[in-house]
């Protein structure tokens, strides 16, 4: 299995960001109680409570991509059991409506540009 820091680093590197501030930042949140983290295989689940039954997600892997699916399906049912009614990510990935697809996650998809004009997709999935 790989360091967490190792899944997350190659996560940042991919979108540009700097690993250090990133990983300060996702330390000191998970300190406050404000950030959780699950983890299957190589895959992590980070997610923040919007509000009771609400999260905001995020998916850093280094799973292939069958891996990933099973993790997704994981995270999924863990999600449900926690409670968590729905959840949102966004990200400029196409990719990740199509592995929630493949995990039979119902998800719907809208796209909007972001502040500098790139394409993202805003995922809501649950209720």
């Amino acid at each position: 299995k790989a360091d967490p820091r190792d899944i997350i680093k190659a996560d940042v590197e991919k979108t540009g960001g700097d690993f250090n501030q990133v990983y300060s930042k996702l330390v000191a949140s998970a300190q406050a109680g404000k950030t959780r983290i699950m983890r299957s295989g190589n895959t992590l689940l980070i997610y923040n409570i919007l509000s009771p039954g609400v999260a905001e997600v995020h998916i850093s892997t280094l799973d292939k991509p069958k891996n990933l699916i099973n993790a997704v399906k994981e995270f999924y049912q863990a999600m449900l059991k926690a409670g968590f009614k729905s959840a949102v990510t966004t990200t400029t990935s196409p990719e990740i409506s199509r592995v929630l697809n493949a995990a039979e996650i119902p998800v719907r998809v809208s796209q909007k540009p972001d502040a500098s004009g790139q394409m993202t997709f805003e995922l809501k999935f649950g209720a």
